[in-house]
């Protein structure tokens, strides 16, 4: 069964079938090994071991079939009264491992999500990879609801498979004693010729579950990318909408909800036409489970009637050979029951795997040229020659050099455009595509304080935490040093603050963070744009005043903070790409070379 296929506007992957299920194995079975082991193996074992007492269980009931309704071909009274009385016991034990069943199974799932889910979270929000991996051009669609959903929708089936495999191949060794052991040979007479079919019912079930196998295959080879397709334009649609309701004050002000609503239409309709696609694949194979279905409690009914119709088989027989041929049809159509369940888990652990792999590949060195970023030998930090380029090799700053000891202050000001993102993400380690090197003090922890804080929902503690402990007087105290006082009483209060602060209050609240963090090079990104010269330059003489000896470096914060600064770098747009302009010193000085040099 091959998966892989291609829908409008849809790129999927198409490995083989084999190599997802071994993938998806390889990247979850670390949930038998390791500190999760024990849970893992004695829900297991737990659950192995009520699915094997199941199956007898249900070999039992089929062979008190045999004694029941033999007791009442024969009016056997005394034998179907004690027939009944055994029955009820019966019951117990079958509900009660069905109890057993069903709660160790649900809990193995619950645990093994977990497991796969942190390890995904982790590694995907660790070491900023969920950032770097939009960067990298390698991120998969929508990774949040792989994290959320797919990996549910890729663990949970497993266990019911592993079930049903382990019921079907024991179902089968039990019942096909039965079968033959009652079936017995079938023999054809046509005048004087006989022909002798032993295990006749046996062969029946075989043949007839092959069949219908192999159907099913053929018609239900396109079904797990179709399904993939399907999962993929419902993660779209839901990006859409939570897009709208993320700038629903700027698509509000702006009134552009019309082009909005354009873009969710045909979002939506690119979705049914894949549901639809899914659907006419699923009528065709409905076809032939349903009719299978119709046919499986008929057929050996069929089969027993001669030998019933003949003596050789009695009325208790008929409907013990009849119960074992659907159990034993059942097991061997273990593919049919499941071919649903089978291509939707093949197409959510495609996609788990390709989130997974994505992830690997960002922690991997980028292809072609990229920059360096190393420890410096003089406690400098220091850009020499740094070339910025996107990943598909476009330059978008160039030549940028400077120098810069602890306690300086450089201003950065001119056509910043993607070139200042690009800078500001590759002195923060983020960016890895172009030339030169990067020298950071020895041990140097670096910050970025944005235009426009996260915050996420929860409370202002969660928002403040830096990974460290901090005393609350030092938190209080931040929070009054930036203007923040009334914010001390409602730290542990949950709230929907991305829409309560106004954007003063968070570019406050993004700098008292960035003084807890105590770092020793600050980038700030516009970080005080919301204030005019004044305020602004009181906010950043306290986070100088918290960090004497750290290297700020700041992005447009206005001609005022540059008057401030002890460095100065103008970048200017030269033939279509940003390099450093030579900047002129007064009129009796001679002209700077194209670095950062001190401010006048």
């Amino acid at each position: 069964m091959q998966a892989g296929s291609e829908m409008p506007g849809v790129m999927l992957a198409a490995p083989r079938d084999r190599q997802v299920a071994l993938r998806f194995a390889h990247l979850t079975g670390g949930f038998w090994r390791g500190a999760a082991a024990p849970r893992a193996w004695f829900w297991s074992v737990l659950l192995a071991a009520a699915i094997i007492l199941s199956v007898f269980a249900n070999v039992t009931v089929n062979r008190w079939n045999g004694w029941f309704f033999d007791a009442l071909e024969k009016r056997d009274s005394e034998s179907a009264l004690i027939a009944m009385a055994v029955f009820p016991v019966l019951v117990l034990v079958v509900a009660g491992l069905g109890v057993i069943i069903l709660i160790s199974r649900e809990t193995f799932q619950v645990y093994w999500r977990q497991w796969v889910t942190a390890k995904l979270a982790d590694r995907w929000v660790g070491q900023r990879r969920f950032f770097r991996l939009s960067l990298s051009g390698y991120e998969p669609a929508n990774p949040e609801y792989r994290i959320a959903d797919d990996v549910r929708w890729a663990t949970e089936p497993v266990v019911d498979f592993a079930i049903g495999l382990l019921s079907a191949i024991i179902t089968i060794i039990t019942f096909i004693e039965i079968l033959w052991k009652i079936g017995g040979a079938l023999t054809l007479r046509s005048g004087e010729a006989s022909i002798i079919i032993p295990a006749y019912l046996v062969l029946a079930a075989i043949v007839y579950a092959i069949l219908v196998s192999l159907l099913v295959t053929v018609v239900g080879r396109r079904l797990p990318s179709l399904i993939a397709a399907r999962n993929e334009g419902e993660a779209r649609l839901r990006f859409s909408l939570m897009r709208i309701r993320d700038h629903g004050e700027t698509i509000a002000l702006a009134r552009t909800e019309a082009g909005e609503r354009r873009a969710v239409a045909q979002t939506y309709d690119s979705l049914v036409g894949r549901w639809l696609a899914m659907i006419r694949q699923r009528g065709r194979l409905t076809w032939i489970t349903n009719g299978s279905g119709a046919l499986v409690p008929v057929v050996p009914l069929l089969l027993a009637a001669p030998k019933y119709l003949s003596g050789e088989m009695s009325l208790g027989g008929v409907v013990q050979v009849a119960a074992a041929f659907v159990a034993v049809q059942n097991a061997f159509n273990w593919v049919l029951d499941n071919f649903m369940r089978i291509a939707e888990w093949l197409a959510a652990a495609r996609r788990v795997n390709e989130l997974a792999d994505a992830l690997e590949r960002v922690d991997g060195e980028p292809p072609g040229e990229h920059l360096t970023i190393q420890p410096s030998r003089d406690g400098l930090l220091c850009l020499d020659e740094v070339t910025l380029i996107d990943r598909d090799g476009r330059t978008l700053a160039a030549d940028i050099s400077c120098s810069l000891p602890p306690g300086a202050t450089l201003h950065v000001s001119g056509e910043l455009g993607l070139g200042k993102a690009a800078l500001i993400q590759a002195v923060a380690g983020l960016w890895p595509w172009g030339r030169g090197a990067i020298l950071l003090p020895p041990g140097a922890f670096v910050t970025a304080v944005p235009q426009k804080l996260h915050l996420s929902e929860g409370s202002l503690r969660a928002v403040l935490d830096t990974g460290r402990a901090v005393p609350e007087e030092q938190l209080a105290s931040a929070l009054r040093r930036y203007g923040l006082s009334g914010l001390a009483p409602l730290l542990d209060e949950n709230r929907d603050w991305d829409k309560e602060l106004a954007t003063g209050d968070r570019q406050r609240l993004a700098l008292a963070r960035a003084e807890l963090e105590k770092p020793d090079v600050v980038l700030l990104d516009e970080a005080t744009s919301a204030f005019d010269t004044d305020a602004a330059l009181e906010l950043l003489a306290e986070l100088r005043a918290a960090r004497p000896d750290a290297i700020i470096i700041a992005f447009g914060q206005g001609a005022g903070f540059a008057e401030a600064a002890t460095h100065r770098l103008l970048l200017k747009r030269a033939g279509g790409v940003v390099r450093m302009a030579v900047r002129h010193a007064g009129p009796d000085q001679a002209t700077l070379p194209a670095q950062a040099g001190p401010a006048e």
